[in-house]
């Protein structure tokens, strides 16, 4: 029953989220009661471990079976890292949740990278805006990516399994690089940053 719900969330929201053209603002979790608000609750207080409170680019993957993650930059030491949260088991389906474990993983950034992730995080708040196409989808992998504005505030965008050649799919896999960038040097961050470039020029189309 418990999973029969949240496959369904993943499905209303799916249903807004393939027509986008662009991240559509994140749904209010504090809305949710139950299962669903207990679940929230836990799965980001754990997968967020570690990460500022006030992220100036975060990126979180959940998937409907699979583990979830999330990376985070981070400043430590006046350098800055990529930082990568991964649970070692899908946290609705664990059969007892105390026993799901985080994996924290980090590299430094270069720079240039640096740069270029925070100005796409930014450009992604800017551009962040409610669906006009409602589409239903055929899979469940809601992803977040949040940042805060000039104000303090944090706006988290959404995107629910975009296609692969889309604007956002490609987002999505720039982002699902850098979470392996925190997990392991031999990931060329010159290509991601080469990356970001077109995929800013196609967002700003």
């Amino acid at each position: 029953m418990k999973q029969t719900i949240l496959i369904l969330s993943f499905i209303l929201k799916g249903i807004i989220g393939l027509g986008q053209q662009h991240l559509e603002p994140a749904e209010d979790f504090s809305q949710y009661e139950g299962d669903l608000g207990t679940y929230y609750d836990q799965v980001f207080k754990l997968l967020y471990k570690g990460f500022s409170e006030k992220p100036i680019a975060r990126y979180t993957s959940m998937p409907s079976f699979s583990s979830e993650y999330a990376f985070s930059i981070e400043t430590i030491d006046g350098k800055h890292y990529i930082v990568s949260n991964q649970l070692s088991e899908n946290y609705w389906n664990a059969k007892y949740r105390m026993s799901v474990k985080l994996i924290t993983t980090k590299t430094e950034l270069t720079n240039d990278l640096y740069v270029k992730l925070t100005g796409l995080f930014k450009l992604l708040e800017e551009q962040t805006k409610e669906p006009e196409v409602l589409v239903i989808g055929s899979d469940g992998v809601t992803y977040y990516f949040a940042t805060t504005d000039k104000t303090g505030q944090v706006k988290i965008g959404e995107t629910w399994s975009p296609t692969d050649t889309s604007a956002l799919g490609k987002l999505v896999t720039i982002c699902d690089t850098v979470h392996a960038l925190g997990k392991t040097k031999d990931v060329s961050q010159a290509d991601i940053a080469k990356k970001i470039d077109a995929l800013i020029t196609d967002l700003k189309k």
